[in-house]
């Protein structure tokens, strides 16, 4: 039987209610995102369109999500910056130093130490500058992972590695001779690999090869190395004792394992960065906060646990009418902030999903809200807009809500609603095609959807977008190795003009790799790089918005879908009908905007 909790609605300082994920920063609204009405005549190079209107300078951000897009038109502001409500860049607040309390345990905040090194003493309170991660790597002799580790390429790791990163290079050889000459060693293949790259003197004073020994490290850092016994581990963004994952390129055959994945680690911790700033940023613009999970546990398996219920209360109808943005945030606790399997965290990545119940009828629960593919043995943390599903909570009140997936974790989950001043917000959401379960990809899969007609009074005075959320599961079974691993085309045409989503990203032995900015939990126990049809494992799965209003007639449109893969319809050749058959998960929504 599923858990009922009673959840409330309150205007919060969001930060503080999500320590777990932030230590502290602030900002201004990144929300100031327009959603912008085309121009026409379309602008000059040194215009925006706004609402219709080209206007002079501005950072534009045409998907709203806070990041300038367009060309920098704000004097002394770098492009692809952060930007504020007039499309103007805006500085990240640096985080101050934890001032405690202070303890050994994954995401505690770490003390002060001091360590020497091949190049002087260092101490983290006196290097802290409110903008560095710190990431440490031991040298074990003996150990065939961490020798290919140690022994991989120096440049790799510096390329590919966001520059606000402090590295700590340690050995635990017991003899002082001993430790020098393997880190002396280091040091020199680092600056060679430094030198390749031109960038010594920007890694001047951030690459520390330590000279004491394990057990004489001092203060923060020595009561944690006394703690744990790991190879790897990190101080994040936010000054908190971290763990590092899996340091090991499985795209390659046989896999190797690889300094460079310490990078990935540092660019998740830009990513947590960037997610704690936004948030607080969305609650300082005056966010309405309605908690689903404050660290309650979603028991998961394949059986009872696989679902759980909870009530909410949202804020009554006149009040929904004032907000055009909704989001969600979720957070995936381990027993103790540990990974693995053996820690308690679970294994594999398997797709979750939270549910919209129907409101008369909350035991029916088909309307998917967000969904999620799981990491492999790590936590995770995600924010997904959903504004284009805010009519179908308008009425506010009592809904029932459904978290339903196979992995158990302690939930942290808020449902985030605001007012971002865009010139439109959803007034109707319009059900299009899919499923709450996975539809089978075959020769029939198109023959599921009929052409769907809907009404438009005024084209010009109307905007309306496809809402879509499509990913491609399945593989080892056909030839293309679909539905995860192939790039499935979704073609939305309306009144005979094709919008598609594409998914390119599932050809790719790196496509999730790559995305580990955009929220993709690094360094995973398991084959986290490769790229999939519409989803990464450890991350949420973002909803395709496309406006379609250049398509629109007055009276009566037609909307239809089909499926296609390198342009036409898709037939699969079955290799071997034991493994996993391609399918779609798909929902969609066609959803009308009305201006402001």
């Amino acid at each position: 039987m599923a858990r009922r909790l009673e959840a409330r609605w309150t205007l919060v300082g969001l930060l503080a209610a999500l320590a777990l994920i932030a230590g502290g920063c602030g900002g201004d609204d990144p929300s100031g995102g327009r959603d912008d009405e085309a121009c026409d005549p379309a602008c000059a190079e040194d215009e925006t369109c706004e609402a219709g209107v080209c206007v002079p300078g501005h950072f534009t951000d045409e998907d709203g999500d806070g990041v300038g897009d367009g060309a920098d038109r704000c004097p002394g502001t770098p492009a692809g910056a952060r930007v504020d409500g007039n499309g103007c860049a805006i500085e990240q607040a640096t985080v101050p130093a934890p001032d405690g309390p202070f303890g050994t345990g994954i995401r505690d905040f770490a003390d002060d130490f001091t360590v020497s090194t091949l190049d002087g003493a260092f101490s983290l309170r006196a290097s802290w500058t409110g903008r560095d991660a710190y990431l440490f790597l031991l040298h074990h002799a003996g150990s065939a992972y961490a020798e290919a580790i140690w022994a991989s390429s120096p440049e790799r790791l510096f390329a590919e590695s966001p520059p606000n990163v402090h590295y700590f290079f340690l050995s635990t050889a017991q003899a002082a001779a001993d430790r020098e000459a393997v880190l002396t060693d280091l040091r020199g293949r680092v600056e060679a690999g430094l030198d390749a790259l031109d960038a010594r003197d920007h890694w001047a004073g951030r690459v520390h090869f330590v000279t004491d020994a394990l057990e004489a490290l001092d203060g923060g850092l020595g009561d944690f190395v006394a703690a744990h016994g790991y190879l790897a581990f990190a101080i994040d963004r936010f000054g908190r004792w971290r763990e590092v994952g899996m340091l090991q390129d499985i795209t390659v055959n046989p896999p190797t394992a690889e300094m460079r994945f310490l990078a990935a680690e540092a660019r998740g911790f830009e990513f947590e960065h960037r997610l704690a700033w936004e948030l607080d940023a969305i609650a300082a613009a005056g966010a309405t906060e309605v908690v689903v999970f404050d660290g309650d546990r979603h028991d998961g398996g394949w059986e009872e646990g696989y679902a759980t219920s909870v009530e909410i209360q949202l804020p009554p109808a006149a009040e929904m009418a004032r907000f055009d943005s909704m989001a969600v945030f979720l957070y995936t606790a381990c027993p103790d902030h540990l990974q693995g399997r053996d820690a308690g965290c679970n294994e594999w990545d398997y797709a979750h999903h939270l549910f919209l119940c129907d409101a008369d009828d909350p035991a029916r629960c088909d309307t998917e809200l967000v969904r999620y593919v799981t990491p492999y043995g790590r936590e995770g943390a995600w924010l997904t807009d959903v504004s284009g599903l805010l009519p179908l909570v308008a009425e506010g009140g009592r809904r029932t809500l459904r978290y339903e997936g196979a992995n158990g974790y302690d939930m942290h989950l808020r449902i985030l609603l605001w007012d971002a001043g865009k010139p439109f917000r959803p007034v109707e959401a319009l059900p299009l095609w899919g499923n709450r379960s996975a539809i089978p990809w075959d020769g029939t899969y198109n023959d599921r959807f009929e052409p769907i007609a809907f009404q438009v009074d005024d084209p010009a005075a109307e905007k309306v977008s496809i809402y879509s959320v499509v990913t491609g599961h399945g593989f080892g079974a056909v030839l293309g190795n679909c539905a995860e691993f192939c790039n499935s085309e979704h073609e939305f045409a309306v009144n005979g003009t094709a919008f598609v989503e594409a998914h390119p990203e599932a050809n790719s032995r790196v496509g999730c790799f790559d995305r580990i900015e955009e929220g993709v939990v690094p360094n995973q126990f398991g084959t986290w790089p490769f790229g999939r049809a519409g989803w990464c494992p450890g991350q949420d799965v973002k909803p395709w918005v496309q406006d379609v209003s250049s398509a629109l007639v007055a009276g009566e449109n037609t909307i239809a879908y089909r499926a296609l893969f390198r342009g036409e319809p898709y037939v699969p050749v079955v290799t071997d009908p034991e493994a996993y058959l391609p399918e779609l998960r798909l929902q969609s929504w066609l959803v009308r905007y009305a201006r402001r």
